[in-house]
Formats: C-alpha cells, structure tokens, sequence
C-alpha cells in the first residue's frame, strides 16, 4: 500500500449514472494482487480480498471507463497532481488484451498504465507497458 505520484483520487461524482456491479480487480503480478483504494485515498493491492478492493468500473462512452471504491466513495484518477474532483483525469482506456486481461492507461496522458509492483504497491504509469504482467487486471466478482 503507498501514495502514488499519478495516481490520486477524487471525490465528486461524475456525470453518469451509477449502474455497475461491484467487482474485484486482480493483478496477476507477484503472487497476485487485488486493487484497493482506502478511504484516505491510498491506492494500492492486498493478496486477500477485503472491504476496500470492491470497486466499480463504470462505462462513459466505448473503451473509456472510471473506477471507483465502493467502501472509500472515491475515483482512481491518473495524473501528474491529482484531481479534487472527477475530471478528465480520472477518465481510463480499457483495452481487453489478447491473453484476455484487461489494462487501465489514462485517456488524456498517453503511455500512463494502471500497474501494482510484484509487492502489491503501485508503479510508476509511465514506467510499465501494456504488455507486463504488472498492468494486466481480471475482473472477479467473488473472492
């Protein structure tokens, strides 16, 4: 669990609606890893599955979605300084890869990936490709 640079969360809502079943988001790096994201806007990823690893991933438009903790309330937004509110920042590409994961890059920062360390805590976005292990998320609706 650690703060990261791009990564920060927001809590206003977005304009949508809010339809979305809650789900786990296993990492399959290390020893595999769900995402979490605290109420004190700590993003990170635990081996077993609690309270604060349900999110919801919520469809904007086609291949761009937002992600939010149901436990915390708030989004996952990928960005140089945060975002106090729900903004362009928070708006992620998922791409279903051919191995059949999904990664989360950021639609207005190119390059920039949702990605946990073989240690369940996040790496720097721009450091990690589309193609390693540490990006690579499987939605899972049970623990």
């Amino acid at each position: 669990k650690s703060t990261f640079d791009f990564i920060k969360v927001s809590k206003t809502d977005p304009p949508i609606r809010d339809g979305s079943a809650p789900q786990l988001l296993y990492c399959r790096a290390g020893i595999g890893y769900h995402l979490q994201i605290l109420a004190n806007g700590t993003v990170g990823g635990v081996h077993k599955a609690d309270a604060n690893c349900w999110v919801k991933v919520f469809a904007l438009k086609r291949g761009v979605v937002g992600i939010k903790g149901v436990e915390s309330g708030l989004y996952l937004c990928l960005s140089a300084d945060g975002a106090a509110q729900f903004s362009e920042e928070c708006l992620l590409k998922e791409n279903l890869e051919e191995n059949l994961y999904t990664t989360f890059s950021s639609l207005v920062h190119p390059g920039i990936f949702l990605a946990l360390s073989h240690r369940g805590e996040l790496r720097r976005g721009n450091r990690v490709g589309r193609h390693q292990a540490s990006t690579h998320f499987l939605p899972r609706w049970s623990p």
